[in-house]
């Protein structure tokens, strides 16, 4: 229905109406009159509906009240007066987004489903949580988010425990956050933006529960909400229902506006130093970072901000960027990146060295200013900019945001100027703003931002961010001793009570909601659910030895292209530098392009080539494995001929011989894995647990964990190794592209689809023959099982599972189910409520890869013991009828996501490579949605089979995997 300017509906009155050509939206700006909440609602055909709901909550200090408040508000409220409805909402939901984020000045609620019903309901849940959430009855729910004493038994050691205080000792225990902490103190001493807002873990048990109950008291009403609607929906019915049973009981008091006070600018640069934690006995060298940080504009500057975010880009991202070229070649650190935080209200331009050396600072700032007043005196590359604004220009008009609705995506873009008083729509009006760009090219526009934002702007931060060895284990000796003294002041009937209060959690905690509580969440019935499996409606021909899969889709003039070369026969000795060879491809130089001319070449006439090596397993024989170098590209129509000259010169003229261009990649790849190697503990650990057992997972492993240990070496030993190396590349590149056994994979329009396969054709005639092709799979070696990795983070990532098929099971779409429970049952109570973790997960791939796992966990020895008591809960898994279509209805939700026209060319191939039939694929389903509590109980020994295998991995803390040595067989320190 179209609604009327300067009409009310249901109490909300229509004062903007904008079309939205670029998004196929009609957008509508409304206020309700009575609570002075604000509105906006993108009416378009999508049937993937979202709602949003927003407060602006800056920070007043460093508790991260927000953050707690976030995750409290979810659990019980009014009318859903039970523990968690936030789980109950995942469980029986087929929502296709469902979560709550914190940001430095705003905290936002968005859900999404496609089912109607089902967005009716989890937009109720989300109105009462916010608005009537039983935080004021209930003081627990700051103790189990937020923080508390921890005190099993009067003599046990004192601690603080809580969710979000220990996601924030996980969040600390990286550089990055370290890092941007430091920043924001520095750059906003005025502002609310030098507090965290997530929360830092020295200062998060200084919340009280008046403190907590007040800033909820303060911030959450009505007048001080926005409200987003995205979706084909009846608008009438959905404004009705939220000015009826939320907003009319809000009157407006003119009172509440909570907007973030600018920062005056600086007279002059700051410079600052902080430290962040490495494990102690490791070196320093080279593990420094350097950064520059400027203040620019404010949000509602919308094209001066859409001009820096495209500098950021041009001169900081890529081989082309000249910035990031000047400071390399000046050999300041081993990785050079920028960045560009617009969701705040004075957006912050950031320059970064990592893998530098503090005296390196005078020399950093030099070229930094020296290279930006070249560059404004004798004009940007315009090649540069035309590349980056197509690129950006070509994500926007195809709206992929991968598993993330569109509509989400527009919503929070929204959100950076709507909360400012700012226009929401700006950023969904872009090819407004691209031609504004585009315009602005051939003029010294750009130029001038940089003489005026960033070389003569002085509101800057410098930062020195040095490695300080044992930090780490400093602190914890120092927590440990600040909390025997903080037990120490207790008097006998403190501890007794702070004792009392643990055990009370934990009881509350484990205690079932009453059966009227569950039933007052709004559930669906299977019945909502369709039966029949998605098909995907490929076509496979074979032209020689090489298979071609065709899936035809309305792409709107985009090709999306995979290729998947067969490598099976490459020898262990070589697939770490597999693995090397796809992060150097596209960055060194071929016959036509330097390897900076590539990025730009790339970003000018394609969507993105992307390269990977891929793992084969079979569906009915999983044992047997096959190895896939990969390639993915996609491009308009038009220039479907540079996409294939571009990859004629990656395959047949890729220069490895430069030694220091080969170098400076490896400096990259590995100062980026000494940043972010805490960060992917989960995946190092999942990669190294399923190593032990299964032959394909020990060719995938050799990505995470080994190539880590790969890369150092090279690093370490480069001028020995760096013959091998080079000559291994090439021999690569003379194998991996090839004309031999592989998959050509394609989606676009029939009209183009012979066009394609005779451009492909000739490409692929050109290729040479493989070595590896068709030849059967090489022995691995195995790994050492049960390891404990060590890191100089605080929490850990453990990890216990195994090889169901080898016990002879089979996959059922029980598994699937058994997920759900345990994720948001057994695990989440266990492992994230009481244990305190931020997270916990199970898994059953239908391989027989079986794993559950815990994130940023404070524990280590109590989840692996969680784990083992997991067969027994099983064995006595009860759950009413109702229960189990909550159960049901939640994995549905992760199976039928919507996809893309990318990814449902990923999933057509998967299918395929596989050999997964439909009958299969509907077996699985009905499995899924006729499943019963005897069917799960029947999983009971499946599980204890797996753990019975004892395996597990842990990745973290290196005070806590000593603390525990006896149980590992061998403890790495990374």
């Amino acid at each position: 229905m179209k609604l009327e300017l300067m009409k009310e509906y249901a109490g909300f009155k229509v004062n903007n109406i904008t079309p939205l050509p670029d998004i196929n939206a009609t957008a509508y700006q409304m206020e309700h009159e009575y609570s002075g909440a604000k509105l906006l609602y993108l009416d378009t055909t999508d049937d993937n509906k979202v709602f949003t709901i927003g407060f602006p909550t800056p920070s007043q200090d460093d508790t991260g009240v927000a953050h707690i408040t976030e995750h409290s508000v979810l659990c019980g409220s009014r009318k859903y007066h039970l523990k968690e409805p936030f789980v109950e909402l995942v469980k029986g939901s087929l929502n296709t987004f469902l979560n709550a984020m914190t940001y430095s000045d705003k905290t936002v609620y968005p859900v999404a489903s496609r089912n109607d019903k089902d967005f009716h309901n989890l937009m109720d849940v989300y109105l009462d949580a916010v608005f009537y959430p039983l935080i004021y009855d209930n003081p627990f729910t700051l103790a189990q988010e937020g923080w508390h004493y921890e005190l099993n038994k009067p003599t046990d050691d004192l601690t603080y425990n809580g969710v979000v205080y220990n996601e924030m000792k996980g969040a600390y225990s990286t550089a990055d956050t370290v890092e941007e902490n430091e920043v924001n103190k520095a750059l906003f001493p005025d502002s609310p933006y030098r507090f965290e807002s997530g929360g830092y873990p020295d200062a998060i048990p200084t919340l009280t529960q008046e403190m907590f109950t007040n800033f909820h008291k303060t911030h959450y009403s009505p007048e001080n909400s926005f409200i987003y609607l995205y979706g084909d929906m009846d608008i009438l019915a959905t404004l009705a229902y939220m000015d009826k049973e939320y907003l009319n009981k809000f009157p407006k008091t003119g009172k509440i506006h909570f907007q973030v006070p600018l920062q005056e600018a600086f007279m002059k640069t700051k410079e600052i130093e902080a430290t962040y934690p490495i494990p102690a006995g490791e070196s320093t060298d080279h593990k420094t970072y350097l950064s520059m940080n400027i203040v620019t504009s404010t949000a509602l500057d919308t094209k001066r901000i859409s001009g820096l975010r495209l500098l950021n880009t041009v001169l900081l991202d890529g081989n082309d960027a000249p910035l990031r070229l000047a400071l390399v070649k000046a050999g300041i650190g081993s990785d050079i990146s920028g960045s560009f935080a617009s969701s705040l209200l004075q957006p912050i331009f950031s320059i970064r060295a990592s893998g530098a050396e503090g005296k390196d600072l005078d020399k950093f700032v030099k070229v930094i200013y020296g290279t930006l007043q070249e560059i404004s005196r004798q004009g940007i590359d315009k090649k540069l900019l035309t590349a980056q604004l197509n690129a950006a220009e070509f994500k926007l008009r195809e709206a992929d945001f991968g598993l993330y609705p569109k509509g989400l995506i527009y919503g929070l873009s929204c959100y950076d100027t709507w909360l400012y008083g700012g226009d929401p729509l700006v950023s969904l009006r872009f090819t407004e703003l691209m031609d504004y760009m585009r315009k602005k090219i051939d003029t010294t526009y750009f130029e001038h931002l940089i003489e005026t934002q960033l070389l003569d702007n002085t509101h800057k931060v410098l930062l020195t961010l040095r490695p300080e060895p044992g930090k780490e284990e400093k602190k914890a000796e120092q927590d440990a001793a600040a909390m025997a003294k903080i037990k120490a002041s207790f008097t006998a009937e403190q501890i007794n009570k702070y004792s009392d209060l643990t055990n009370q959690l934990h009881a509350r905690q484990q205690a079932e909601d009453a059966p009227a509580d569950l039933a007052s969440i709004p559930v669906l019935q299977r019945a909502d659910i369709k039966r029949q499996v998605e098909k995907e409606n490929y076509t496979i021909t074979q032209d020689g030895k090489r298979n071609i899969l065709y899936l035809p889709q309305p792409t709107n003039k985009i090709i999306y292209a995979t290729w998947k070369y067969d490598i099976t026969g490459i020898t262990p000795e070589l697939m770490p530098y597999a693995y090397l060879f796809i992060d150097v491809l596209g960055k060194v130089n071929t016959k036509d392009f330097t390897y900076q001319e590539l990025p730009t070449f790339t970003n000018t006439y394609t969507g993105g080539v992307f390269f990977d090596i891929g793992i084969n397993q079979s569906y009915v024989q999983p044992e047997a494995y096959s190895i896939n170098f990969i390639a993915k590209a996609k491009v308009l129509q038009g220039n479907l001929a540079k996409l294939f000259q571009l990859l004629s010169n990656l395959a047949l003229s890729s220069d490895f011989t430069d030694r220091t261009r080969i170098k400076e990649i490896l400096a990259e790849v590995k100062t980026d894995w000494d940043n972010n190697f805490f960060a992917r503990g989960q995946s190092v650990a999942t990669a190294r647990l399923h190593a032990y057992f299964s032959n394909a997972a020990k060719v995938a492993e050799q990505d995470q964990l080994s190539y880590y240990l790969f890369i150092k070496d090279l690093w370490d030993n480069f001028e020995e190794k760096f013959p091998t190396m080079q000559a291994n590349l090439q021999k690569l590149a003379a194998n991996f592209f090839h004309q031999d056994k592989q998959l050509f994979a394609f989606s676009c329009e029939e009209a183009v689809k012979q066009e394609v396969l005779r451009q492909e054709k000739t490409f692929t005639t050109q290729l040479p023959h493989s070595d590896f092709a068709g030849k059967p799979a090489t022995q691995f070696p195995n790994l050492t099982k049960n390891e404990g990795i060590t890191t100089s983070g605080k929490v850990q990532y453990v990890l216990a599972g195994g090889d169901y098929r080898k016990h002879g099971y089979s996959y059922t779409g029980a598994m699937k189910v058994l997920e759900t429970i345990l994720r948001y049952g057994y695990l989440w109570t266990k492992i994230r409520v009481q244990g305190g973790a931020y997270g916990a997960n199970a898994f059953f791939s239908v391989f027989g890869f079986t794993y559950f796992s815990s994130y940023r966990d404070p524990n280590l020895v109590e989840s692996l013991e969680a784990y083992r008591t997991l067969p027994d809960f099983l064995a006595n898994f009860t759950a009413t009828d109702r229960e189990m279509t909550k159960y049901v209805i939640g994995t549905i939700s992760g199976v039928d996501i919507p996809l893309t026209y990318s990814l449902h060319l990923d999933r057509a191939v998967t299918i395929y490579e596989m050999g997964l039939t439909e009958e299969d694929r509907q077996l699985h389903r009905n499995q899924i949605l006729d499943v019963t509590v005897e069917d799960i109980r029947a999983l009971a020994p499946v599980v204890k089979a797996v753990l019975d295998d004892n395996y597990y991995c842990v990745v973290g803390s290196q005070s806590k995997v000593q603390e525990q040595k006896a149980i590992f067989s061998s403890i790495k320190n990374v």
